[in-house]
């Protein structure tokens, strides 16, 4: 694996130009398995935190760590978001403990890199001089690895191997897929610190670096990182964050990985497609050979989906966000025994879904399913508005062709649909209906990846009202 500037030319070529090669490089192909003492085994444990109930996140990391703790493992690395930051200073430390108190249940030493609800301040701005959680986050951590006290990067070694904690949050409140992304990268005094440590351990059996966020998302920010790391026998970069499980490849003898939630909050849908909560072990050979072992916490089969797949799905997935008005724009009353949607004007009850298109370079089917709570609503005549579908299979399923009813946008943060138009539409029929009846509409996406076959749902409710 290791190589230098003497290897061949495709050794040189930017990064940004590797990154764009990646859909047509070999993808999850572990080239082989080391032996002995010439290998190392970690476990990786997710984030926990984005979540609505924090204990039960930690009950998810309990999980976790009895899997990881089954397993015969060296040392196990925690990716970050392991206490929220949005909390007291007091909530943080008895958060702290609490968690710490599950990880130190492992048979083996265990290591985290900071998160962004480790260090973000509670208010939102982007490059925030507010370091106080920051601080507080190195004062915990530090108790642990005083390393930590000077600056939240450091590394260190085990059995011959080289481990390199990196830190995501120069500027704070920044993201390599949201919001500015240039300020996401590694700053100088970071850099200078990587450069001195990679040159320190260029005998290393092999080195592995982890952090929080994938910082490779912004190319041109991690160009000089990863030209740095092709120099020195660096086997795997592995990140979390994203809350799903991706493999980006393998670019210059480097495995760029992104482990999925060890109970932080999920994609809605298919297992494959970042629904699952897991833990990994990775094996790491002294010539940098990697394999990587996903257990999800549901004892079912998973394998880990290519970064091609999961751009995808995180497209569906911040449309499928739009529907948080979907009641609003859908209002249903009862009025003299019938559904209307005003009560002024007695306008027969209809329900439209606007929010959906194709924000992919991918046919989407989009499936629509109907209930009710007590009331004996029923749908009347449901269909798609003609010229949207490339193919209606029925009145409640049709197939979306690529960059259907998209307008200007679509990324892995925003895709700007027309709503100017609905994609669907039904009348109610109710034979007794009842203010207070609940109408929901399960709205299913799925398309054929790479990887096989992805799915994302959400659910769409609006409650009936009574007119005067």
């Amino acid at each position: 694996m290791f190589q230098t500037d003497l290897q061949p030319a495709i050794r040189r070529w930017p990064f940004i130009f590797i990154m764009v090669l990646a859909a047509s490089s070999p993808i999850w192909a572990a080239s082989g398995n080391s032996q002995g003492n010439d290998s190392i085994k970690i476990g990786i444990i997710g984030d926990q935190t984005f979540s609505t109930d924090i204990q039960a996140s930690y009950g998810v990391l309990q999980q976790g760590v009895n899997v990881l703790s089954a397993q015969p493992i060296d040392v196990v690395l925690h990716v970050g978001d392991l206490v929220e930051s949005s909390l007291t200073p007091a909530q943080i430390t008895a958060l702290w403990n609490q968690a710490t108190g599950i990880l130190d249940q492992l048979p083996v030493p265990w290591y985290m890199t900071a998160g962004d609800h480790e260090v973000n301040p509670p208010a939102f701005q982007e490059d925030s001089p507010d370091r106080s959680r920051e601080q507080l986050w190195q004062q915990l951590y530090g108790a642990r690895v005083p390393a930590v006290l000077s600056h939240p990067w450091y590394s260190f070694d085990l059995k011959g191997f080289h481990f390199i904690s990196l830190y995501s949050f120069d500027a704070l409140w920044s993201d390599s897929r949201f919001g500015n992304i240039f300020l996401s990268r590694v700053y100088n005094d970071q850099f200078n610190f990587l450069k001195n440590d990679l040159a320190a351990h260029a005998n290393a059996k092999a080195i592995i670096v982890w952090v929080h966020q994938p910082l490779w998302y912004h190319a041109s920010g991690w160009q000089r990182v990863h030209e740095l790391l092709r120099r020195y026998p660096v086997a795997a970069v592995i990140s979390g964050h994203f809350h799903y499980n991706q493999d980006a490849g393998e670019f210059d003898g480097i495995r760029y990985l992104t482990v999925g939630a060890t109970g932080g909050a999920k994609k809605v849908g298919s297992r494959e497609a970042g629904s699952v909560d897991n833990v990994w072990t990775v094996k790491v050979s002294s010539s940098g050979t990697i394999n990587v072992k996903v257990l999800p916490l549901d004892n079912q089969p998973l394998t880990i989906t290519p970064r091609v797949d999961m751009d995808r799905v995180q497209a569906l997935s911040v449309q499928l966000g739009n529907f948080f008005d979907f009641s609003s724009i859908n209002p249903v009353f009862v009025k003299n025994g019938q559904l209307v949607n005003d009560c002024t004007t007695g306008t027969p009850a209809v329900i439209k879904i606007n929010e959906i298109g194709d924000p992919m370079d991918l046919p989407l089917d989009v499936r629509i399913n109907f209930s009710s709570s007590p009331g004996g609503v029923s749908l009347s005549s449901p269909h798609f508005t003609a010229g949207q579908c490339s193919q209606v299979i029925t009145g409640t399923e049709c197939v979306l062709p690529r960059g259907a009813r998209v307008l200007i946008i679509s990324n892995y943060s925003s895709v700007d649909i027309d709503t100017s138009t609905p994609l669907w539409q039904t009348g109610l029929t109710a034979g007794a209906p009842q203010p207070g009846t609940v109408l929901s509409f399960k709205v299913t996406t799925t398309f054929q990846g790479a990887s096989g076959t992805l799915e994302l749902h959400t659910t769409a409710s609006t409650t009936v009202g009574s007119c005067p």
